[in-house]
This record gives C-alpha cells, structure tokens and sequence, in this order.
C-alpha cells in the first residue's frame, strides 16, 4: 500500500510538472524545458521502476529455488509427487511479497534426474510508459539434482563482535545475517533433513563452550563451560584432540587485552557454540537469540569450525574426514580484521600470529577435505578481503563480498547452490 500511495503521488507530480511546462509562455525557454524535462522525469521514474521490477525478480527467484529444493528432496516417488511439492512451496513463497499481486506462472519438469524450474512474472511499468514501456518480464530459472547419496556437515562461523550491532542500509548487519543463516538451515533441511547437518560457532575475541574439563587447563573430571581463547601453538592450527599436555588445551591464561569485556557478556548474549546437529529448529534458535559483544578472533572461530567437523574429541559428532559419502564445509563470515593475537611459536601472542594460524588453519581444514566458503560482509580492510579471499577453496567461487544485506542474501543463496552442487548432483 505505502507503494501504491508514493507511485500515485510522483505521478501526480509528474503531470503537475507536465502541465507548468506546458502551460509556459516564454517561447523557445518553454519548449526546451518541456523536451528537456520529458527524460529527466523518464529517468527519475525508471529508477522506482527498476526497484519494484528487482524486488519482483528476486522473489521469483527465491520461490523457485524453494520449489527446486523440495521437488528434489528424497521420500518422493514419483515425478507427479515432486512437481506437486514443487509448486506448494513456490506458491508458498510467492504469498506475499513484492510479486505476489502480480501475474507469475511456474512450472517444473524432471529431466535426467534434475529437477528444472523455470518462472516469470509480469511487472507493471508505473513510469516508464512515458516512454512507451508499459511491462516487464521477469524471467528465472532453478536445477537441483534430485538428492543422491552424499550427506552434509556444515559448520557455520559467524562474526558476533560488536561491530555486527551497526546498521546497512538500515537494517542491524547480525539481524541481516541472522535471517540469511536461518533461511539456509530451513531450506536445506526441508530440501533434505536425513542429508545434511549443522553446526554453529559464534565467535567475537573468545569462544563460549562446553568441554570435558580434561581438555582444559586445570584438568579434572566432568565438563566445563566457559569462554576460552586459542590453545597454544601449533595446537592452534589443527582439529587434533587436546593431550596431557596443557599446551594442547583450551583455558589457556588470558592476558589483558580488553579484559573489561568478561565472559559474562557471552552468556547474556547467549553466544555459545552449537555442535554438529540434524535438530535444525535448535540451530534456527539460536540463531533467533543471539547478540554481538566484544571484538574479533577470526582464527579462534575457524578453530572451532574445525573441530566442529572433525571426528575427534571434544566434538565426536562429525563422520571421519575420509568419508567419500559426506561433504564437509566451513562457512565463515566476518565485518572486520583480526583485533585479537593469536599465540605462535614460543608462546608469543600477536595480532599478526592470529591472522599467519588463520591461514594455517584453512590450509590443513583443505587438506582433511573441507570446502572453505568466506565472506567479507561490510569489511573496510584490504588485507583480511584478500586473506578471505585467497583462504576459500575456490578464490573465484567460494569468496563473496557483501557490501549490503542484498549482496548478503545472494551469498547465502550461492552457498545453498554449492551445497546442492556438491551433494544433490553427486551420485
């Protein structure tokens, strides 16, 4: 409604304009006026144009993947079946939006095993018929392989410093990113919930876990919960299961940098570390929960993604990284450059040791198998795009930088494909 309302009123000034111009007696100003005004407002009236088309598009574009996904999903027998869970969740999709007014028509087709989704949708020209356009046609298109016999472990590594409280394009970065993390969990395990599980890292300057408390310095028996940084180097850059020695384990002493930022503020913001799980509505809510606080550790957050993936100790919930049935990912997103050191050889502690172990980490989590995706979501600083960038398993397809929450959005679409890619397709 708000829409229709500002539509009708940049018309009606249009018009007003239209007909000053018009009415104008001062001969050859008047006429040059009126021509030069006619693509002046052209132009001005085809930006807001541009704007309801995109939305529109997009929406297309979302609903047919969701059709694709749930045609493509396993326990359905026949194509009669997969077309009709293909058009109830593009329909679904398409209730309310910016195309859901407007004409659309979709449909969906099994070819050799892929589920293809093909749509349009008829966006009306408010504007633009002052130059003769009246409509546009949206057009999009969706393939998902019908699921095979590949599971999914995803680890989901998340910035939750502080800086994740300001706001783009005004709306709160963590809200953005919230809402595209919890439409990846959704969609994914709807599409497939026996193939895929997640797990989820929030990370800012320390880590909020659950450990056995014989992996942390001090020992003893039964579990510990607390907030830890990285363990001593090289156990810093590897999934490797803490020994006796306390220099394979977490609790390491903290030193004083930003100390007024306890571990209290970790509970508050409920940041705490979800393992490996196919209970998804326990990832989408933590997700709905959670809060930033404190400053940036990118290195500690890969850390644990790692361990989230692993079959080692403390977190056994991961398959072994040779697995052929099972693809593993770590999805990492950072606003910010490293703030926090990192310890190295011989127990020193700096910033730039912190971003050498994230390096080394990406590395050996490559080696054991895992897909790095990584985004630069709203991120200033060069170094840390481009040691995001030449991180990632693919630079060219698996790196997104997200200047603004749209950006954000079609990233987190991307890494649904590269999931789809990667074990729907792969028989």
């Amino acid at each position: 409604m708000a829409i229709d309302l500002a539509t009708r009123a940049l018309r009606a000034k249009l018009s007003s304009s239209f007909r000053r111009f018009s009415a104008c007696q001062k001969g050859t100003a008047a006429v040059i006026l009126t021509i030069a005004a006619v693509p002046f407002f052209a132009c001005a009236g085809a930006a807001v144009d541009f704007v309801h088309f995109s939305a529109a598009k997009n929406q297309m574009q979302v609903a047919l993947d969701a059709g694709a996904l749930a045609a493509a999903a396993p326990g359905l027998n026949t194509n009669a079946e997969r077309i009709a869970a293909g058009d109830a969740a593009y329909n679904a999709n398409m209730q309310e939006g910016a195309g859901s007014n407007l004409a659309h028509s979709a449909s969906f087709t099994i070819v050799n095993g892929v589920v293809v989704a093909d749509g349009s949708v008829d966006v009306p020209m408010h504007f633009m018929g002052i130059v003769g356009v009246t409509e546009m046609v949206a057009d999009a298109i969706a393939e998902v392989g019908i699921a095979g016999e590949k599971n999914a472990e995803i680890a989901l590594v998340l910035d939750y410093s502080g800086s994740m409280n300001d706001k783009i394009n005004g709306v709160v970065k963590y809200q953005a990113m919230k809402q595209a993390a919890s439409d990846l969990v959704t969609d994914l395990s709807t599409a497939a919930p026996d193939k895929v599980k997640f797990g989820l890292v929030p990370f800012s300057h320390h880590v909020y876990t659950t450990l056995p408390k014989s992996f942390v310095v001090g020992g003893g028996s039964g579990t510990w919960t607390g907030c830890t940084q990285d363990r001593k180097y090289p156990a810093n850059t590897t999934a490797a299961t803490p020994t006796s020695s306390n220099s394979t384990k977490w609790g390491q002493p903290q030193a004083l940098e930003h100390i007024a930022w306890g571990c209290s503020g970790y509970t508050a913001n409920n940041l705490l570390i979800a393992p490996l799980t196919d209970s998804f509505s326990n990832i989408t809510n933590q997700l709905a929960v959670m809060t930033p606080y404190a400053w940036t550790h990118i290195a500690l957050g890969v850390e644990f993604g790692y361990h989230l993936l692993s079959p080692n100790a403390p977190y056994a919930e991961g398959v072994a990284f040779n697995d052929d049935e099972t693809k593993k990912f770590i999805v990492v997103l950072t606003d910010g450059m490293q703030t926090e050191p990192g310890f190295g050889p011989g127990s020193t502690r700096t910033v730039a040791q912190g971003e050498a172990n994230l390096e080394t980490l990406f590395s050996n989590a490559k080696a054991d198998g895992i897909t790095i995706i990584t985004m630069a979501f709203d991120l200033d600083d060069s170094d840390t795009r481009k040691r995001l960038q030449d991180c990632a398993s693919d630079p060219v397809k698996y790196f997104f930088i997200a200047d603004d929450t749209a950006d954000l959005a079609g990233a987190f679409e991307a890494v649904k494909a590269a999931v789809v890619a990667e074990v729907y397709l792969s028989k």
